[in-house]
């Protein structure tokens, strides 16, 4: 490995490693801006040609081609989700949080979860369903980040990218071969699963940067929401992606201001003002907090009556029902309640307000609310206020929307948002937390502005405000949401205002219920574990013994291959630890002391039928002394090479090549990089077993004889596995799994004797039941008894049928909890979601 890393060394000692990540943060900030801009044109041109369709008709035949065009749009988009994509449905910031904490979720960030995601935002907005696109940039950022560094090498086998490599080389000044694929061999050492979470980091930040505006904001939010593992590195990548973008939308669109949210012309408050209004600023924020707690509620309780995932046709028909209310409604109200007001100055320019039944030069204020962009909308809501004076008169001050069509629009669109949350279709909350905060603290500034006109009231910063606390409702966020907001709408002279309503709405909404969206996101998908940045208390008085799964399956350095092949169908291990050959003699009794059966008498313990051998075997091969760790994924790449030996470790049916040996090594630190990138799941299933055709359990297989072969697995297991002893503290088990991004964690006693071992799902369920938890809990750890006493509950089903069928006991979580620990400590974090247990 060392001469390997010498000779790739190009200019001046460096390998171009850091040029070529600099150059992934650089991509994913530029076109992330790339996708915003395309979003915010495709939306914006779509709604301006319905609006036009639907313009100077009748109500009735406006609501019919306003529900029909819109039932287009949703229909392809939850197609798209339901038939091709499904994990771009809703905003997916909670899973792309999740990813980044360590659950690895199927299909997150594939390019066709990016194309579905895209489509499916820009026809869901378009249809004026109450959804945004902030939270699905976030997820178009991650998987443009996931898509660049990930990106597959068989693409450029053929096709376009072979057309264009043989046109380069006949340009080629020395005449050689131009191959695009030894180039981009590269990424192989630079793509490591944490550079990987960096990358989908900075694609976080730049995709919420993108939708706001705001790059300082897009840092904090990946700091605080997204990220559970940050770096000054970190840091640095998620700020130059969150200018690129930001930068990349001002100069593909110079009508851009930064700030998208941006507001016009309202005064600065005095502090006397600040004072005078700080009982109404409570109330404005206090009421914002409980809009947002009361649409966690409804969402909550609306699940319960969705269609299943499985029932496309329902699905669709659900999205197309909401259409159908939204057209209802606005149409209805707006001809009911609306009332027909003179365009104020700068409207009809902009194209914004819609002359719903109203006479020449009028428009609908109701209708406008509901059927307009919702992004003009929280503009104008922002800016109401600016055209009066102080000291004009109660009876001279005309508002742009009038009281009772805004705590109409407020009650009824509270509702619509409950409806949407769920829906089987890209979009995002927060733009209509945002309208319906707008909504109504501009209600309740221009009932304070007619009560008090002498006063300097301004609803526009109500509006503003109001709009900040439901976002704390919905969001439970902090200091990122101060920055977004201050940032979006350039409103730095409020930003006591802003803090103010963070904090009263984040109170009030904690008060009234507890899950914000996230936290009851991850609730509901009940395979997802989320472990907290500093340990729960209740860790503090355990130790690592008492939340350990016991009954460790492990390896012999030199193995026969076909325990290895038991081994991996009766498990869904991702890790296995490899055990000395001899052991010292134990006086304390903690290890099994005594001399353990080599290698040769093992395997034919394992194959005797003899009750009290198999117990031996079994015994042999679930303690021993440590002598390292080896993957599920090594142990697949030396199965697919033939790498066999005999008892005594030569090498079988192959000669020693060190290019060979090189290549090995670089096919296992890049598996999931080459295969199940996005399905890592499957490795842990007897698919890939079958398909290298071993053992002739699989149909039409070639049987090989395995008697006599062997697998050496100390050249290529890690010999420095990160281990806690059994008597530490859970809570310091907890941080070292945490801050190392460890997939499991040995635990060991003083002999070094693997006694258990900590995975995931073993510090999520011993953390215990509060307030604070994110995510289901676990299940309690396999065959440790100190816990289930705890629980007082009895043992699991599931391992008492996998000892009944003969197989070895478990310690380690199925698939979608184990993980590999890489080098010098540093875990892969993506791990697979749960579907074994």
């Amino acid at each position: 490995m060392k001469s390997r890393k010498e000779g790739k060394k190009k200019l001046y000692g460096y390998t171009g490693h850091t040029l070529a990540k600099m150059l992934v943060t650089v991509s994913t900030g530029i076109i992330t801006g790339l996708f915003a801009v395309f979003l915010s044109k495709f939306t914006g041109a779509i709604t301006e040609w319905k609006l036009g369709v639907i313009e100077d008709k009748s109500w009735f035949v406006s609501f019919l081609l306003f529900w029909l065009i819109g039932s287009v749009l949703v229909s392809a988009a939850t197609a798209l989700v339901q038939y091709w994509a499904p994990a771009s449905a809703g905003a997916g910031v909670t899973l792309v949080m999740a990813y980044l904490n360590g659950n690895h979720v199927p299909n997150l960030l594939r390019f066709e979860t990016l194309i579905s995601k895209f489509l499916g935002t820009v026809c869901a907005v378009s249809a004026a369903l109450p959804m945004g696109p902030e939270g699905p940039m976030v997820h178009i950022g991650a998987c443009v980040a996931s898509c660049i560094t990930y990106i597959e090498c068989k693409c450029m086998d053929g096709g376009i990218f072979s057309i264009f490599t043989n046109c380069f080389s006949c340009f080629s000044r020395r005449g050689h071969d131009f191959n695009l694929k030894e180039k981009m061999k590269i990424l192989d050492e630079i793509v490591s699963d944490s550079d990987h979470r960096e990358f989908v980091s900075a694609g976080v930040s730049a995709g919420i940067s993108a939708a706001f505006g705001a790059p300082v904001g897009g840092v904090l939010f990946s700091m605080e929401e997204a990220c559970s593992f940050w770096s000054r590195k970190t840091a640095w990548r998620c700020f130059i992606a969150a200018t690129l973008s930001t930068f990349t939308i001002q100069l593909m669109n110079r009508s851009a201001q930064h700030g998208m949210i941006a507001f016009t012309g309202l005064r600065a408050m005095e502090n006397k003002d600040w004072l005078m209004q700080l009982p109404f600023l409570i109330i404005n924020s206090g009421m914002a907090g409980l809009l947002g707690a009361a649409f966690n509620s409804f969402r909550m309780w609306l699940w319960k009556v969705r269609a299943v995932k499985t029932r496309h046709v329902l699905r669709i028909l659900e999205v197309i029902g909401l259409v159908f209310l939204v057209s209802l409604l606005g149409h209805f109200f707006g001809w009911a309640a609306g009332m027909c007001k003179p365009f104020p100055e700068g409207w009809q320019e902009e194209g914004y307000g819609l002359r719903f039944n109203c006479e020449e030069g009028q428009y609908n204020d109701l209708a406008t609310m509901f059927l307009s962009s919702q992004h003009h909308t929280i503009i104008k809501l922002f800016s109401v206020g600016h055209d009066d004076t102080v000291d004009v008169e109660e009876d001279k001050y005309t508002p742009p929307f009038s009281i009772g069509s805004l705590a109409l629009f407020a009650t009824i669109y509270l509702g619509l948002m409950s409806v949407g949350a769920g829906l089987a279709i890209p979009g995002g909350l927060f733009m209509p937390s945002i309208l319906l905060g707008a909504s109504w603290g501009c209600f309740w500034g221009l009932i304070l502005r007619l009560w008090l006109p002498a006063w300097n009231i301004m609803p526009g910063l109500y509006a503003i405000l109001a709009a900040t606390g439901v976002l704390a409702g919905v969001f439970r966020s902090a200091i990122s949401l101060v920055v977004l907001v201050v940032e979006g709408t350039r409103g730095i002279d409020y930003l006591i205002g802003v803090i103010l309503a963070v904090i009263v709405a984040n109170w009030v909404a904690h008060h009234i219920h507890h899950d914000g969206v996230y936290e009851s996101e991850l609730e509901r998908i009940g395979n997802v574990y989320m472990l907290r940045d500093e340990p729960p208390h209740r860790l503090f008085t355990l130790t690592a013994e008492a939340i350990m799964a016991t009954g460790v399956v492990g390896f012999r350095t030199i193995t026969p291959v076909s325990r290895i092949l038991e081994m991996m169908r009766t498990t869904t291990h991702n890790g296995f630890p490899v055990f000395a050959d001899e052991e010292p003699e134990d006086e304390d009794g903690g290890g099994g002391g005594g001399e353990l059966p080599s290698t040769k008498a093992l395997v034919g313990l394992a194959h005797s039928s003899s009750a009290a051998d198999i117990s031996n075997a079994e015994k042999a091969l679930t303690s021993g002394r440590l002598e390292g760790v080896i993957l599920r994924s090594q142990l697949l790449v030396l199965l697919q090479r033939r790498h066999f030996c005999d008892a005594d470790g030569r090498p079988i049916g192959r000669d020693y090549s060190e290019q060979q040996e090189l290549d090995l090594e670089t096919e296992m630190r890049t598996f999931f990089r080459r295969y199940f990138t996005h399905a890592r799941y499957i490795s842990a299933t007897a698919q890939p077993l079958d398909e290298l055709k071993l053992d002739g359990v699989h149909a039409g297989s070639t049987t090989l004889d395995l008697s006599n072969l062997y697998i050496d697995l100390r050249p290529y297991m890690n010999r420095s596995p990160l281990t806690i002893r059994k008597d530490c503290s859970a809570a310091r088990a907890h941080q070292v799994f945490l801050n190392l991004g460890l997939r499991h964690l040995l635990v060991v006693d003083a002999h070094n004797h693997v006694v258990g071992i900590i995975t995931r799902k073993d510090l999520d369920h011993a953390a215990g039941h509060g307030w604070w938890r994110m995510s289901h809990m676990a299940e309690p750890p396999q065959n440790n008894k100190f816990m289930k006493h705890l629980r007082g509950i009895g043992s699991v089903g599931f391992l008492s049928r996998l000892l009944g069928g003969g197989a070895s006991s478990s310690a380690v979580a199925s698939a979608g909890e184990n993980g590999a620990h890489a080098e010098n400590g540093h875990g892969d974090p993506e791990q697979g979601r749960s579907g074994h247990h």
